[in-house]
């Protein structure tokens, strides 16, 4: 399976990349996890609406149409990490691929929740797009290891 994380976001950071590749080693190899960044659209008197289309736009040609599509927002559907395990399982079993979905700072364009096969919150909370990415990284290998049954959920 293939998982491809997508986001709005500048260059990683060096903290941010340690922190993702110590979750690439943790998670089994038959997960294969790709980042897409897509450059924040940040020019000076561009309004909301015009920096969501223009993201948005960027965030689609990276999308896969074989690809079921996970959008997470603050609006989504909120998950648990044993329900997460329930998701990645069934995909797994069927071979299909993810894309992950991270909007911008401004959020994403209605066209993005319309290509969404699913809309999800990890909480209600709002995080940094870095943090969050990690933090995606971190319940991946929390999903794969509640489908091997293994402590580290416990």
């Amino acid at each position: 399976m293939k998982c491809k994380i997508l986001s709005i976001n500048h260059k990683s950071s060096d903290w941010e990349r340690k922190a993702l590749d110590f979750y690439l080693k943790q998670i089994p190899k038959i997960i294969k996890i790709s980042f897409v960044e897509v450059k924040p659209f940040t020019p000076k008197g561009s309004s909301e609406e015009m920096v969501l289309s223009k993201e948005s736009k960027e965030l689609i040609k990276q999308i896969n149409n074989d690809s079921y599509i996970i959008l997470w927002d603050r609006i989504g559907e909120p998950i648990s990490s044993i329900d997460f395990s329930v998701l990645l399982k069934k995909k797994l079993n069927g071979a299909e691929d993810i894309t992950f979905i991270i909007g911008g700072a401004q959020g994403v364009s209605k066209d993005i929740f319309r290509k969404a096969d699913l809309v999800l919150s990890a909480s209600s909370l709002t995080f940094p797009h870095k943090i969050f990415k990690i933090l995606l990284m971190e319940q991946i290998f929390r999903a794969s290891s509640i489908i091997k049954n293994h402590p580290y959920h416990r």
